[in-house]
């Protein structure tokens, strides 16, 4: 073997140990500055609430509140156990594993060739073949890794904003449905008293009947007043275990285990004007989503325009001759020439995809704003009312009720105004009943659109 031969043999593992190098080096290619690869699980969600986690077992009835169950016991249990943010949880982790692949580089490629073989004549054997061995690799320009990088980190803080918006819808859904629950209990409580009444009532009248004070028909209009308060109850009673059975998927449980929903459903305050609030709306995760969805596009765009300038390509390797038994180093360069296509597709896709993204963004500020100005408008108009009615209406219905019922009872009243007097308390009660839903629903949808409750926000103001 001749020293052409010899210096084949020896420089071939060289090439192979570098491709074999550059290929390992490719799987390990060090992150950009602020992407170093995440060991472990996030264990809280963007705002430091605890995160559901994907590899975490649905909750258990064990696992699901029992006895007396708060507002706040409903929400926290909510935000670990809904199955719907449990999805928004995995979306974020979806994006911070593309934004790892973004900043990877190209694969280097190994290529092996062999010409001049297997033919006729002197190039029917190996004899005058000539064999290639080299390795490749394509350079990025115009920046186009980082720009990559940066919308691949751009869509994964609009994941996080999704998963901070969805949470905040969680927590307004959870909370409309306690109210949901505290309403239908004081309902049914209502209800039991209104039986409680009719049964007196109507015994009232029987002992009337019998004393020869009043006719038999009083009597049986009492008694069909007493079934009518019966049906009610029973209404009731199944009006809560809806709400019950609503408040219980909130945080994916199948039945409600809670004994009973407590709060202070009767507590209700001013809330600050429409004005102070509308400045806190950009600030909500709901509106930061769609201007974090401006910058992705933004960035999206930066990088379809750095993807009109062609990436070059370079290779190197050895090329050994079997006629002459020679060796020899071959370098290549491929540059793709842009003369039809430098992208310009990409280029106008992107940009109409920002002018959406920015339309999105004027949509949603009106949606938030006209949405802030009617909750705002019907928590003030509730709160009037529930003041009405717990400070001047219920007091009077209350006292009228009772003077009626004694004057009832000393002959002075008749059945019908008995029963007028009745119908007239029982109504009030749910119109407060009412007013209170509404004031409370629509605080909490306030909350909502400035993403923060709105205690914190007069703080702020």
């Amino acid at each position: 073997m001749n020293k052409h031969i010899l210096g084949a043999v020896c420089v071939f593992p060289m090439i192979v140990g570098m491709a074999v190098a550059t290929l390992a080096g490719g799987c390990t290619t060090r992150a950009t500055p602020g992407e170093t690869l995440k060991t472990s699980v996030r264990q809280s969600g963007p705002s430091g609430h605890p995160a559901p986690q994907p590899d975490a077992p649905a909750s258990s009835e064990s696992d699901e509140p029992d006895g007396v169950v708060t507002l706040r016991d409903a929400v926290a249990h909510a935000l670990m156990n809904s199955p719907s943010l449990r999805v928004f949880s995995l979306e974020t982790r979806i994006a911070d594993a593309r934004r790892l692949r973004a900043g990877l580089r190209p694969n280097p490629e190994l290529t092996l060739e062999v010409e001049d073989f297997a033919g006729s004549g002197d190039l029917s054997g190996f004899d005058a073949s000539e064999t290639t061995i080299g390795i490749g690799q394509v350079l990025e320009l115009a920046g186009k890794r980082e720009k990559r990088v940066a919308v691949a980190a751009a869509e994964e803080k609009l994941a996080q904003l999704d998963y901070e918006a969805k949470r905040l819808d969680v927590m307004n859904q959870v909370t409309r449905a306690f109210i949901d629950v505290l309403v239908a209990q004081e309902q049914r409580d209502l209800a039991e008293e209104l039986v409680q009444l009719a049964e007196k009532v109507q015994e009232a009248v029987r002992q009337r009947v019998e004393a020869g004070k009043d006719s038999p028909v009083e009597q049986a209009k009492a008694q069909v007043a007493l079934s009518s308060a019966r049906i009610m109850l029973r209404a009731a009673q199944e009006r809560l275990v809806s709400a019950r059975q609503i408040l219980a998927t909130t945080w994916g449980g199948e039945t409600p285990r809670f004994e009973r929903a407590t709060g202070d459903l009767y507590r209700a305050r001013p809330v600050p004007g429409f004005e102070q609030l509308a400045g806190q709306i950009p600030e909500s995760p709901a509106i930061e989503r769609w201007l974090a969805n401006e910058q992705a596009r933004k960035a999206d765009l930066t990088l379809q325009e750095a993807r009109g300038t062609p990436d070059l390509g370079v290779s190197g390797g050895l090329r050994y001759t079997a006629e002459g038994d020679d060796t020899a180093f071959v370098l290549g360069l491929a540059i793709p020439l842009p003369v039809f296509d430098r992208n310009q597709a990409g280029v106008q896709e992107a940009t109409l995809q920002l002018a959406r993204a920015r339309e999105n963004t004027k949509v949603a500020v009106l949606d938030a704003r006209t949405s802030l100005s009617e909750a705002t408008e019907q928590a003030t108009s509730a709160l009037a009312e529930v003041t009405a009615l717990r400070e001047e209406i219920l007091p009077s219905a209350q006292k009228t009720l009772a003077a009626i019922e004694e004057g009832y009872r000393q002959g002075k009243f008749d059945y019908l105004s008995l029963l007028d007097a009745q119908r007239t308390y029982f109504d009030a009660q749910q119109q407060y009943l009412n007013a209170l839903t509404t004031y409370h629903k629509a605080r909490t949808d306030i909350e909502l659109l400035v993403g923060r409750s709105i205690d914190t926000a007069e703080k702020d103001l």
